[in-house]
């Protein structure tokens, strides 16, 4: 452990800049490795950027150059690290994850640890994910010293930014952009307020159907949805036909739990011959208690890019699943499982801890995989963590599998986890279970 280093705009550009090298062969760069990207991604007024900036740049820390820019009509200047830079960050990250802190212990005295066993600490109690090294920054650039230590009491809560939002499509596209930059980093909670948020500036400007997209994207992560019917008339409003199919399969994920018939009626108006329609008919056809054929449904989705390919194979897989469940034929081969996981697992590009929990509930019922399999799965998923209701199938599964101190702590957590949505009943089930063990 060590001193927490000295945090100034200049450490806060060189941090949010910490991936831009891995963009590098990209065509069109994040607007978040521009100017202004920096500017509203980190709060600061251009002209304290610009100096930031300019000072990294006489440094030999930083590169630039005009690229082509994620909602820039013409080609702005964008920044990366240089070696030096790569280097300079790699060592203020280090410092920053062993600088020590204070916090309260289990018996309410003061204790000092580092930041990173701070926050793993509070991830495993349910906290929120703390991303990356520029969010721990934060932490300690905003606590309270006390005793030349900073003093983090707390774990950090999801915050709206105050003052006169910004209307304008260039800050809707940035929170789009850390929405999925979030959701890369297993940070759920964040991509979905930052999802809410671009709805919120989309709702203000009038545009209702942009709105829904969002409010659907955060669904899909595992948030609630509210106001379904102004969602399906807003749906129903989009003029591009591939981009009002794509709405409308996530507004039936969305509805098909909470109001199954409204999402069949929704997916009857809609082509059956498309390869993702006949993926929710059939569906359909289990939740109604008929066995579905999956003959017709391809393996590979046809134009498909990276990400949604590996969504359509995890979630081909789990259908698959879930008919040999009910048929007790055609389990899919276990490794090709696996793959499927982990093409959307925690160390993924693509980590989607919903469908990720979802079909790991639906793999261990094959009757082929051993106690030891199913421990081991189960605990995949519960360590990668994902939304209510799903985590709560995972936990108890998991919790049977373990032993009685183990069960303890996962049916502590689980219970928080109901009592912080007001899942009373959910609580009430843990608290039975804590008893008896």
């Amino acid at each position: 452990m060590g001193k927490a280093p000295r945090i100034t705009n200049r450490e806060r550009v060189l941090l949010a800049l910490a991936d831009a090298p891995t963009f590098e062969d990209q065509y069109e760069l994040p607007r978040r490795f521009s100017q202004a990207g920096l500017m509203q991604r980190l709060g600061m007024a251009q002209s304290h950027v610009s100096r930031a900036l300019n000072e990294l740049i006489e440094e030999n820390l930083l590169t630039h150059r005009r690229r082509r820019v994620v909602g820039e009509r013409r080609r702005v200047t964008a920044y990366s690290l240089s070696e030096n830079g790569i280097d300079k960050v790699s060592d203020l990250i280090d410092d920053i994850e062993s600088a020590e802190v204070l916090t309260h212990g289990k018996e309410g005295t003061l204790e000092q640890v580092d930041i990173r066993s701070l926050v793993d600490r509070w991830e495993r109690g349910g906290a929120r994910k703390v991303p990356d090294a520029l969010a721990m920054a934060e932490l300690l650039r905003t606590a309270e010293l006390h005793d030349g230590l900073p003093l983090l009491e707390h774990p950090p809560e999801v915050t709206t930014e105050g003052g006169e939002a910004d209307l304008s499509s260039e800050a809707i596209g940035l929170h789009l952009e850390l929405a999925e930059l979030r959701r890369s980093q297993g940070d759920i909670h964040a991509a979905i307020d930052h999802l809410g948020r671009a709805a919120d500036l989309h709702r203000k400007r009038g545009n209702a159907a942009g709105e829904a997209r969002c409010h659907l994207a955060a669904a899909s992560l595992g948030a609630p949805l509210e106001s379904p019917s102004s969602i399906i008339e807003a749906v129903s409003s989009i003029r591009d036909d591939a981009e009002r199919l794509d709405a409308s399969l996530m507004l039936f994920d969305a509805l098909l739990g909470k109001s199954p018939e409204v999402a069949s009626e929704l997916l009857g108006a809609l082509d059956g011959n498309n390869p993702e329609v006949k993926l929710r008919l059939a569906e359909e056809e289990l939740r109604r208690g008929r066995t579905p054929t999956l003959t017709d449904i391809p393996e590979t989705l046809p134009g498909a890019d990276a990400l949604r390919q590996a969504l359509w194979s995890a979630n081909r897989s789990r259908l698959q699943c879930r008919v040999a469940n009910q048929t007790g034929l055609g389990w899919p081969v276990p490794l090709e499982v696996e793959q499927a996981l982990g093409e959307i697992g925690p160390q993924s590009r693509q980590p989607h801890s919903l469908l990720f929990g979802e079909l790991t509930l639906a793999h261990v019922r094959n009757p082929v995989l051993g106690e030891d399999e199913h421990r081991r799965l189960l605990e995949s998923a519960w360590e990668f963590g994902c939304p209510l209701p799903t985590i709560g199938h995972i936990g108890f599964q998991y919790a049977a599998l373990v032993s009685s101190a183990e069960a303890l702590v996962i049916m502590q957590r689980l219970q928080q986890r109901f009592e912080s949505v007001g899942d009373l009943s959910g609580a009430a089930v843990c608290a039975g279970r804590i008893e008896r063990l």
